[in-house]
């Protein structure tokens, strides 16, 4: 089922530019899990996420945040050589299988020409109290988003999904969960003008590690554990076309806990380029921090 699972929600994805939300599968029986693909989305997680189902007939009911009906919350990327992102990537339609095409559509309509796609699923265990008829599922969380599903509740009671593996049997909680996203800040630049180059410097206490979630560019960095050094280039010797493929994530741990800890991450200087080697002036630096 699992399997079967990933391939559809990411095939909504692309097909349907992540557009809404789709439970898959759209007919369950009370108690079984589904899955729902929420489309590209930034800010739901277990600690922030409320749930509400609302069932044909009777009183709702409600998953609070952290509640373990609620499996996990994860992001699916799209397989970095697949037709879709290649084709995207080199403009190129005819070699791709239309690719070049779908994914203009997704950068067009959805992520605003971020190429750091992703679709947001959860994973919900309906309750087995649950009326014959449609039931709509709706999620928020105290960012203020919200977006809803039906799901079509037929006769019987179901089970909750084990997740088998092979070889290891079912997931126990915790590794379903470890799928989910670490906390993080996301560093974004702004500037009136693209610059071939950009330079920076933080600082922190604790271990950073550094995600890079375009292949267009390389990422240099390095880290003594209170000054982080990091340096942003073309990935070839043609210049990056859009201010979102400079964007970057921080995460990290320190000897005593999680990101949290390696607070506050301060930006000590940002410095850019053009493809000459002349400085830029006005260029500066976003960061958005996520705790999970």
């Amino acid at each position: 089922m699992i399997k079967l699972i990933f391939f559809f929600v990411l095939l909504q994805l692309f097909l349907a530019g992540c557009s809404g939300v789709q439970t898959y599968p759209n007919v369950a029986q009370a108690g079984d899990t589904i899955s729902l693909a929420m489309g590209w989305q930034k800010r739901f997680k277990h600690s922030n996420t409320t749930v509400t189902i609302t069932p044909s007939v009777g009183e709702q009911i409600v998953f609070l945040p952290d509640d373990p009906a609620v499996r996990a919350i994860i992001n699916f990327y799209p397989d970095p050589l697949s037709n879709i992102v290649v084709g995207t990537e080199l403009e190129d339609d005819a070699n791709f299988k239309s690719g070049y095409a779908y994914g203009s559509l997704i950068k067009s309509n959805f992520t605003d020409g971020d190429m750091d796609w992703w679709q947001t699923v959860a994973f919900v265990n309906l309750p087995s109290t649950l009326p014959i008829g449609e039931a709509s599922i709706q999620f928020t969380n105290d960012a203020g988003d919200a977006t809803s599903s039906i799901v079509n509740i037929v006769e019987g009671v179901g089970a909750a999904e084990l997740f088998n593996v092979e070889a290891n049997g079912p997931l126990v909680p915790s590794q379903l969960t470890s799928l989910e996203r670490a906390s993080n800040f996301e560093v974004s630049i702004t500037s009136s003008v693209i610059p071939y180059a950009v330079e920076m410097e933080f600082t922190h206490i604790g271990k950073t590690y550094i995600v890079n979630p375009n292949s267009l560019k390389n990422i240099i960095w390095s880290d003594t554990g209170t000054v982080l050094k990091v340096a942003l280039l073309p990935a070839t010797a043609t210049p990056l076309s859009d201010l979102h493929d400079f964007k970057f994530y921080i995460t990290g741990v320190t000897a005593l806990d999680w990101i949290q800890d390696i607070q506050p991450l301060t930006l000590q200087s940002i410095e850019a380029f053009d493809i000459n080697g002349d400085v830029i002036s006005g260029v500066n630096a976003s960061i958005v921090v996520e705790f999970n």
